[in-house]
């Protein structure tokens, strides 16, 4: 399975992600970064990141989030997680007035992205809004 790249992996780490990972991206040098296995041994290392899997950050994202629109505490619709091959997102449980689905947030997968790069976008881009 397919880990979070060195970048994302780097920027989940400085934003507070704790997760279980048998993976990570090591340096020993000013060199590439290294996907190892924890159980590999490797010499003195000048960096070591967490590389997870796309279902260890689904399960680290909430599964869906209550809002309260215009501050309607009565109201709360839930956005549930939707993922796709091309994108990730939080959708509203009902459809908008011509029965599309209303989106929350999302998304889009870039080309080169792994889905799980994509999914930890996503815990990113909550985080930053305070949303986890």
């Amino acid at each position: 399975m397919k880990k979070t790249s060195y970048e994302t992996s780097k920027k989940l780490a400085e934003a507070g992600f704790k997760a279980e990972t048998d993976f990570y991206w090591v340096k020993w040098n000013a060199g590439e970064p290294e996907l190892v296995h924890e159980k590999e041994q490797t010499p003195a290392l000048i960096e070591k990141v967490g590389a997870w899997d796309l279902e260890t950050i689904l399960e680290a994202l909430p599964k869906n989030i209550i809002t309260y629109p215009d501050e309607k505490i009565t109201e709360q619709p839930i956005e549930k997680l939707r993922l796709e091959m091309d994108e990730i997102g939080y959708y509203f449980s009902d459809k908008d007035d011509y029965g599309r689905d209303n989106c929350f947030t999302y998304l889009h997968r870039e080309e080169s992205e792994s889905l799980a790069d994509c999914a930890a976008k996503m815990w990113l881009k909550l985080k930053k809004e305070n949303l986890i």
